[in-house]
């Protein structure tokens, strides 16, 4: 099974170091929509609201933009 790593991106980098066996890019398709969910669940503060976007880049690395990139889930939100 090949393995996902999950990096958030969001002016800064936070690096998914131990990534996750998966079967397919469709099961981390899932897994990164409910990583982004359970983001913006805990997320604080009003930084989200500025419009600036934040992704979740899912490669085979363990450091963003390495690697074979699967895809990247982008989230901005604006008032």
């Amino acid at each position: 099974m090949p393995r996902f790593h999950f990096h958030i991106v969001d002016g800064t980098a936070l690096s998914d170091t131990d990534g996750l066996e998966l079967p397919d890019t469709a099961a981390a398709k899932s897994e990164a929509i409910r990583l982004a969910g359970a983001v913006l669940k805990d997320y604080i503060g009003d930084d989200l609201w500025r419009g600036e976007p934040w992704q979740i880049v899912v490669n085979d690395s363990q450091v963003p933009n390495t690697g074979r990139t699967y895809f990247k889930l982008t989230l901005t939100a604006t008032e």
